[in-house]
């Protein structure tokens, strides 16, 4: 396979195909998730949360060495390669800085702690978590005490007002080298109900079929949406722009981008950068500032 096959940042592990025979050895729950392709290759059954679920399981422990991790019941399945490349890209706005005395602050780590832990193994950062869902933030301590490695460089902070984001959670004396977030998208659960029966038409799956884009409320959906959240990370932002080297969020929708860029030049921000990530034929992207 040629080099960078997925289309992935050049220095993401996870850019050759992967070798399923070893990662089902380390992850036998996989084995039932397994298809025959032509000419004997295996593949993973995607269509399937549980497979997707355990093939990210089988990344973890097979490339980091990361033990008990899980998530959730019905929570977002984290795809490794995917998170990868935003821990990859806010290395670049870093310099590539390495070490412990990098801090990163990752707002709505969920359960699955995958920003820090990739972060952790990949670069040595120093990480605050933050949610507002106490059995995520449970889940993510169960991850940790399994892990005494990601303990010393992993701290969870819990937002006790859903309406705050960057306040109580940044605080006094603390500085952070970059802030990191992928915020909610849906504005409503009727809003997250809609797109997945547009998908599920699109795919001509029943309109009942139950669907493998699963998550939390607290990772799916805000009032205003993507939008209104990223907003109000803004102009948060500005309040603590003295404690905040780079403040990053992935922007789902593309549309966003224009009125939430027109934001920042408003209020006379210079550096900013809108960065694609490609995985396959997906692409995201990060908006970032620099404040200070």
């Amino acid at each position: 396979m040629e080099k960078n096959a997925k289309n992935l940042h050049p220095r993401n592990k996870f850019n050759q195909s992967y070798d399923i025979e070893r990662l089902a050895k380390n992850v036998p729950d996989l084995r039932k998730y397994l298809l025959n392709l032509y000419d004997d290759q295996l593949s993973v059954d995607f269509t399937q949360p549980e497979a997707v679920f355990h093939l990210n399981k089988a990344l973890l422990k097979t490339t980091y060495g990361i033990k008990g991790w899980r998530i959730l019941p019905n929570s977002l399945v984290p795809t490794v390669p995917g998170r990868l490349n935003y821990i990859h890209y806010l290395a670049d706005l870093l310099g590539e800085k390495k070490g412990a005395q990098v801090h990163i602050l990752d707002i709505g780590t969920g359960s699955s702690l995958i920003y820090p832990i990739l972060g952790v193994k990949e670069y040595g950062w120093s990480f605050t978590g933050t949610d507002t869902h106490i059995p995520s933030l449970t889940n993510a301590k169960g991850i940790l005490k399994d892990n005494p490695d990601l303990a010393k460089q992993i701290r969870l902070r819990q937002q006790n007002d859903s309406k705050k984001i960057l306040e109580d959670m940044i605080l006094p004396g603390e500085y952070y080298d970059a802030i990191m977030c992928n915020p909610p998208f849906f504005k409503s659960s009727e809003d997250h109900a809609q797109s997945v029966a547009r998908k599920n038409h699109n795919l001509r799956i029943s309109s009942d079929a139950e669907s493998n884009y699963k998550g939390l409320a607290t990772e799916l959906w805000t009032l205003g949406g993507e939008k209104k959240f990223i907003t109000q990370l803004i102009y948060d932002s500005f309040t603590f722009k003295k404690q905040i080297g780079y403040c990053t969020t992935l922007v789902s929708n593309k549309e966003n981008l224009k009125p939430l860029r027109a934001i920042l030049e408003y209020h006379k921000v210079e550096d900013i950068q809108v960065i694609s990530m490609n995985q396959g034929n997906k692409i995201n992207r990060i908006l970032a500032w620099k404040l200070s």
